[in-house]
């Protein structure tokens, strides 16, 4: 059948463009380099440089103090414009904010530090993930890395075995392996399904929520210690794959708990246990 070559145009069209998108999409502008509060601005200006050799362009400083320096200019040789760039946050929350799944490093294990010390498979599903969600990977200061705090904010932890008891790599080096194992990873990963996962602004108000009403209705955690439970609660958060809808509903289930608490200060009678 003969058809005009307008109409075969517009027939191909949307394939056309699912092509194109397939085509120019690049899974590293997913990906964004968080620097906690580092203390050298050479170190900025290496990581630029990292960053650029290795495809990504994302790059955020968390209280960096004065960092744009002419040291952090000369070290960031080719690759000044992820400076000019960068952004600028006063807390890892508001660096996290926008991100779907945050990945921070550590050299430290315990027992409350579930780290993967197999950071290869760890990239490589994370490079599956980068084609249709958002990933921070979070690197502490120089001297003693990300606090107990702000580890409480990372989904997963990774560790890169040394050949010492006790490594200490330059924050830029320790950079370049990460990257250069995601650069790599992503030439052989094959797209995770694209999941609507809620952000880590989104899971930290789920946080709040939940210890908001927990609070309200009495709740008294283990050994009335609450920053240990607001941990627990963190990582319980933390290791599992929310999505949106999943937060909207835990938030909905929340308001009714809070609503019923204020029609019943007292708790509920015995002829009606509510709850």
């Amino acid at each position: 059948m003969y058809v005009r070559p307008w109409k075969r145009a517009r027939v191909l069209a949307p394939s056309l463009a699912a092509v194109y998108v397939m085509v120019t999409m690049n899974p590293l502008d997913n990906v964004k380099i968080v620097l906690v509060e580092p203390a050298a601005p050479g170190n900025i200006g290496s990581t630029a440089r990292v960053l650029k050799n290795t495809g990504i362009s994302s790059l955020a400083l968390v209280n960096p103090g004065v960092w744009d320096t002419p040291e952090a200019r000369w070290m960031a040789h080719g690759s000044e414009e992820l400076l000019d760039r960068c952004e600028l946050h006063p807390d890892l929350p508001s660096a996290l904010a926008d991100a779907q799944l945050v990945v921070g490093t550590t050299h430290r294990v315990g027992r409350l530090r579930q780290v993967n010390s197999s950071p290869r498979e760890a990239i490589a599903e994370l490079a599956a993930m980068a084609h249709h969600h958002r990933i921070a990977v979070v690197f502490g200061r120089e001297k003693d890395g990300l606090w107990r705090e702000e580890l409480q904010h990372c989904h997963q932890l990774i560790c890169f075995p040394t050949a010492v008891s006790h490594p200490s790599l330059n924050l830029s080096h320790a950079v370049l392996v990460f990257t250069y194992e995601l650069y790599t990873a992503l030439r052989a990963a094959r797209p995770a399904p694209r999941r609507d996962l809620a952000t880590a602004g989104e899971r930290d108000r789920l946080h709040q929520h939940l210890t908001k009403v927990l609070a309200g209705i009495g709740f008294r955690p283990f050994n009335d210690d609450p920053a240990n439970f607001s941990r627990v609660l963190h990582r319980f958060l933390n290791r599992s794959q929310i999505e949106r809808l999943d937060a909207v509903v835990i938030h909905k289930i929340c308001s009714q708990i809070e609503k019923f608490a204020a029609q019943h200060p007292s708790g509920p009678s015995p002829d009606r246990p509510g709850l």
